[in-house]
């Protein structure tokens, strides 16, 4: 189908289903959507025994790149509750939600308690020492989106799905609160495990893109450096060999890749050095979504960057 048809195709879905939206019956259930896993299993656990959220990025989808099927477009246009992080990370989506007249959208990087750290600039001849965009007035458009890698600020999303959650379906308010409770009970301890895992992951590694930057500041980790300073394109030149000497300089064990993205620079990039490889995943795309999943995908995260640092020599 020629990429003009399949945008008309899709305005068209949403629009037929936005006039469906409220055709639920008051008292129902609200129909939700979440953007991506992790906060899928954020909004899963505040909804238990209440409904199920339907997740919107599937199979591995990067949010930064994915394409909308007619189905998604769909299940847009009927739902009464949008969850997602924000137009600084899911930019495909930013660009139809204008068509979703009757769906409440809330970003969670406008969500209140939260830190939100400033989007480090990362140029082609970066050196491995990163610098912070300016602070702006509106501190979500200049904000790192991985927002969801420290469990504090999903404490507050929690807390905040709850909230909206309440006002859109009070008949299940108690419940909903009672859920965000022992949310963040389990995120509390999940944050003080954590803390303690990490404890001995002092040695610097580099990752496939920039979005670690929460993980790394709750747990003092030790980034040298992105294989690629945006995930929407391929790393330039100069920016592949001064990683390449960062990863010499600062003697680096691990070089993680992502399975959102296909790079074949990795192998080239340690050729002859004496690092290992593995794979971190902050969508968490091979566990099951549900109302554990993020819990799963942070421990997943911190058993993958611990065993490879403390392996020793190259494999």
């Amino acid at each position: 189908m020629p990429a003009r048809l399949a945008t008309l195709f899709i305005t068209a879905a949403i629009a037929l289903g936005s006039n469906l939206a409220y055709a639920r019956a008051d008292g129902n259930t609200p129909s939700v959507v979440a953007s991506i896993a992790p906060l899928h299993s954020l909004v899963s656990a505040v909804m238990l025994d209440v409904g199920a959220p339907l997740l919107l990025l599937r199979g591995g989808q990067s949010p930064h790149t994915f394409s909308l099927r007619p189905s998604d477009a769909r299940a847009l246009g009927n739902a009464d509750l949008l969850f997602w992080i924000g137009p600084t990370l899911e930019q495909p989506l930013q660009r139809i939600l204008s068509n979703l007249r009757a769906t409440r959208s809330v970003a969670m990087l406008d969500t209140p308690g939260i830190e939100l750290l400033p989007a480090r600039q990362l140029g082609d001849g970066d050196d491995g020492q990163h610098e912070h965009a300016a602070p702006d007035a509106d501190a979500a458009a200049f904000a790192d989106p991985h927002l969801w890698l420290s469990p504090a600020n999903a404490i507050a999303m929690g807390e905040e799905i709850a909230r909206v959650l309440s006002q859109v379906d009070p008949a299940n308010a108690e419940r909903y609160r009672a859920n965000a409770a022992q949310l963040v009970q389990h995120l509390t301890t999940l944050d003080r495990d954590l803390h303690v895992k990490f404890s001995g992951a002092t040695e610097p590694y580099a990752v496939f893109h920039d979005a670690y930057q929460y993980l790394e500041q709750r747990y003092g980790l030790h980034a040298a450096g992105t294989v690629t300073t945006h995930a929407e394109r391929s790393p330039g030149a100069a920016h592949l060999h001064a990683l390449r000497a960062s990863l010499i300089d600062n003697r680096v064990r691990c070089l993680f890749s992502e399975p959102q993205f296909q790079p074949r620079m990795i192998a080239a990039l340690s050729e002859g050095l004496p690092i290992r490889h593995a794979i971190l995943d902050p969508l968490g795309s091979d566990i099951p979504p549900g109302p554990d999943a993020y819990v799963l995908m942070m421990r997943s995260l911190a058993d993958t960057l611990t065993t490879c640092l403390q392996r020793g020599e190259h494999r």
